[in-house]
């Protein structure tokens, strides 16, 4: 393209002109100073999370030692050795941890439930009307139509636009 060449040369001189400016007095401590400052905040950062896990780690070492009394010098140890116990009473002794506990056994497992309202009047209109009872659920079983449930329809809410 022969509009390229000049364009290039404007650039190249807008840059050239770049190049020959100096930057603003200070910059580079400036920017030492940032470089020190964020160096200065990640020892801090970590030296702030040591400092965490130090301490969780003295707090689960303080709760898992087990605490035991402190002992007085002039404290007596007594034993107490139990009386020998004859061979056929160790034949029938059971251990503690071997003996079973017998929990109560309910005659129906789950237990019933009391009946509702609705089993109630069933149970009542059962009894009372036999034939019809038995010609309804006849009826029932032979429909094998599917149940059919109409949309719900909701209209819309009514509102006052003169407000």
């Amino acid at each position: 393209m022969p509009g390229s060449d000049e364009l290039d040369r404007v650039i190249d001189g807008a840059l050239a002109g770049y190049s020959v400016a100096e930057p603003l007095a200070g910059l580079e401590e400036r920017v030492l100073n940032r470089v020190r400052v964020a160096a200065r905040s990640k020892q801090l950062t970590w030296a702030f999370a040591f400092l965490a896990v130090t301490a969780v780690v003295v707090a689960v070492i303080a709760v898992r030692t087990p605490r035991q009394p402190a002992s007085k010098g002039n404290d007596i140890t007594r034993v107490i050795t139990p009386a020998p116990v004859p061979a056929v009473e160790k034949a029938r002794a059971v251990p503690k941890q071997h003996r079973q506990r017998l929990l109560p056994k309910q005659e129906q497992f789950p237990s019933p439930t009391p009946m509702t309202s609705e089993e109630r009047a069933l149970l009542a209109f059962v009894s009372q009307h036999p034939a019809e009872a038995q010609q309804v659920f006849a009826e029932l079983q032979k429909s094998n139509e599917p149940v059919e449930i109409q949309p719900i329809q909701i209209p819309p809410l009514q509102t006052d636009v003169a407000q």
